[in-house]
């Protein structure tokens, strides 16, 4: 004897099709109590959330039980018993749906996450700038001279501060160190030729002939010697 298999009824086949194709339902308005035990129970969160914001019928009856396997699901069996024993403290009077503990629980949950990544990242940002403030660093900053507010280098320190490359700073600095080096021997060698030197006219009078080296020019003064002397001696003796 051979099994024959029964033919499905045209509301299984409607069932079936409609729990293959539950990413596209929506409103359920009008579709037996019955129906959505077999349907409903095939949701996932997201299908289950947008078939009940989009349906105006109370489908509490039928959705309480999911809403509570969702809530074990998401935030464990602790959690689910401290809800029920919640819900057990407040009374009879209380009513309390499964589908608005886990919207409540949700929030609360996503507070306290976003409340952890806030401290993380403070705290990462925290080390990262205890971090940069141990690092050496660099400073190509040349200090001002000291002799600049004296008058003495200030040319020096403006030049070099416009310089942002070390080594054109420090090429700079140099140049100024030779030319006060050579500022010093040219005062130095106007001291020794400022001494006079002795010379005789041609009327054999002693003379004395002092020269002044200056940067653009030379002074040569020539002056007797003597004078006074010589017109004493020429008095006859008697």
């Amino acid at each position: 004897m051979e099994f024959v298999r029964k033919p499905l009824s045209l509301v299984e086949l409607c069932v079936q099709k409609c729990i293959d194709n539950l990413r596209y339902v929506g409103s359920v308005d009008g579709v037996e109590t019955e129906l959505l035990k077999r349907i409903l129970p095939h949701c996932t969160l997201d299908q289950l959330t947008r078939i009940e914001s989009r349906t105006q019928m109370d489908l509490s009856p039928v959705t309480d039980p999911l809403w509570r396997q969702f809530y074990q699901r998401e935030f464990g069996q602790e959690q689910l018993n401290i809800a029920i024993e919640n819900v057990k403290q407040a009374g009879p009077k209380a009513h309390y749906k499964w589908r608005d503990l886990f919207k409540t629980k949700a929030e609360i949950q996503k507070l306290k996450e976003d409340k952890m990544v806030e401290d993380f990242t403070k705290k990462l940002q925290a080390e990262k700038a205890e971090k940069q403030s141990k690092q050496i660093k660099l400073c190509t900053k040349v200090p001002p001279n000291k002799r600049s507010s004296f008058g003495g280098g200030g040319p020096s320190s403006l030049s070099t501060s416009r310089y942002k490359s070390p080594i054109l700073k420090k090429a700079r600095i140099e140049a100024d160190s030779r030319a006060r080096l050579q500022s010093a021997i040219h005062k130095n060698t106007f001291a020794r030729s400022s001494q006079p030197i002795r010379a005789t006219s041609f009327s054999g009078q002693p003379m004395r002939t002092t020269t002044i080296h200056r940067p653009n020019s030379t002074i040569t003064i020539t002056k007797p010697m003597g004078a006074s002397r010589q017109i004493k001696n020429s008095r006859p003796k008697f």
